[in-house]
């Protein structure tokens, strides 16, 4: 007997509870650790910027590959070898989750140290973290992007043919 074949995408665009999670998960990491710190009377460790510049390279990377892929498989209508189609999908749902969670975990280390701005190392940590809460959500964005270029398109309504193959329409 053989398995029905699937009428819509076999993997759907990640989801809002997924993105929901890794932003609860990222801002509750973030608070956590330097109210951890305050409690145990440690030194609150400096973030460093060179951490926010490789997150806002990664976003154009991502968003750079989003571009080619989208022209290849939107407008040009070539589907990628399967492995590389795969990698792109996961790299792109990998990208929203981490850029989502990071965003939220910088977001909270800049409303822990908000109370605090009267110091300066306070006041730079504030503006370190909102510099690498906008790089992240760059790279929720672009991973956001990489996803929905990996979409392989339906036919129009109007073409009676059948799609190529059962997945038509989704990802692959």
């Amino acid at each position: 007997m053989s398995e029905p074949t699937p009428s819509g995408p076999t993997v759907a665009p990640t989801g809002w509870q997924a993105i929901g999670v890794a932003v609860v998960v990222g801002a509750g990491i973030g608070w956590s650790m330097f109210t951890a710190f305050d409690a145990l009377d440690w030194p609150s460790p400096q973030l460093p910027i060179v951490v926010t510049f490789a997150i806002g390279l990664l976003a154009l990377i991502v968003a750079a590959q989003a571009v080619r892929t989208h022209r290849m498989i939107q407008v040009r209508h070539r589907e990628p070898p399967a492995r590389r189609a795969v990698a792109l999908l996961v790299l792109g749902k990998t990208c929203v989750l981490a850029g989502a969670g990071l965003a939220a975990g910088y977001a909270a280390v800049a409303a822990y140290f908000w109370s605090r701005q009267d110091a300066l190392l306070p006041r730079e940590r504030v503006a370190s973290s909102l510099v690498a809460v906008v790089a992240s959500v760059g790279l929720a964005v672009a991973g956001a992007l990489l996803e929905k270029a990996c979409q392989i398109p339906r036919p129009p309504d109007d073409d009676a043919t059948p799609p190529p193959d059962p997945g038509a329409g989704g990802y692959r």
